[in-house]
């Protein structure tokens, strides 16, 4: 199994994996564990730390059955997540990216008309048709 090497997407990996119940993570680590906080891998899945611009490659390798691939990478391949994938994460995911404005600006009229020009139907299936319907609105 390949899976990202970055903190932030080797965590939300081998969350992913605990999720789906193939593996068990130490507790209190949070959203950055490492696959040194793996305590139970009943399947004796092996474990590979890739860069995530090349997990769509290692598809094609013969000695990695499966990766764990983002949104971003997948494109390259012509898959969809949601059509493709064995499993994908749900819309509660943590990992959503998000938008913030500074205190003194939140309620500023230009940031206003920016929210509810992003947060709408048109913007939401620009982004599934863009992500091949692996994008998910986070509001």
């Amino acid at each position: 199994m390949a899976i990202p090497n970055d903190p932030t997407n080797l965590g939300r990996a081998l969350l992913l994996l605990q999720k789906e119940k193939l593996i068990t993570l130490k507790e209190g680590k949070g959203l950055l564990p490492t696959a040194l906080d793996i305590t139970d891998n009943p399947r004796h899945l092996q474990i590979m730390e890739l860069e995530g611009a090349q997990l769509p490659r290692v598809l094609d390798d013969p000695k990695v059955d499966v990766a764990i691939i983002s949104t971003t990478y997948i494109q390259q391949t012509g898959l969809s997540p949601v059509h493709d994938s064995v499993f994908i994460e749900d819309k509660n995911s943590p990992y959503v990216n998000i938008l913030v404005a500074r205190e003194d600006n939140k309620n500023a009229e230009n940031v206003k008309e920016f929210l509810q020009s992003y947060q709408s139907p048109e913007v939401a299936k620009a982004a599934e048709t863009i992500f091949n319907g692996g994008a998910v609105p986070g509001w």
